[in-house]
């Protein structure tokens, strides 16, 4: 092949490489930002020390799914804040209550249109 018809093979495939990267690139960026950010809290185990029961959530447009990891030796009851959406200084809350039991992991649904789940509390019962 002569270096005319080579630098010619070259480039074309220099295009074309360039313009499949580029719609894989934009879907990604495009596909990242629908994701919405987990947002994680922790309580304190009393038995055994050392150890947590993790809560994590994500908003949905109607309603929040809290997921729960209880390594406690106990059931632990919880205190879930929920803070209006879009407010400044987040002054309307509502509480929500659960309980898990010793050693478990699962998820709950909360319907909550207006108000997305801030922090998790421990109380001594949901009663």
């Amino acid at each position: 092949m002569n270096p005319k018809k080579l630098a010619s093979v070259l480039l074309g495939s220099a295009a074309l490489a360039a313009l499949s990267l580029a719609p894989a690139t934009a879907a990604s960026a495009q596909t990242g930002a629908a994701t919405a950010a987990v947002e994680r809290d922790s309580v304190r185990c009393s038995k055994p020390s050392g150890q947590w029961a993790n809560f994590s959530w994500g908003q949905g447009n109607t309603s929040a799914t809290i997921y729960f990891n209880n390594h406690c030796s106990h059931r632990l009851s919880v205190r879930i804040t929920f803070v209006r959406k879009g407010t400044v200084g987040n002054k309307a809350a509502k509480y929500r209550c659960m309980t898990v039991n010793a050693k478990t992991k699962g998820k709950k649904k909360f319907y909550a249109a207006v108000y997305e789940p801030a922090s998790v509390t421990r109380v001594s019962s949901c009663g």
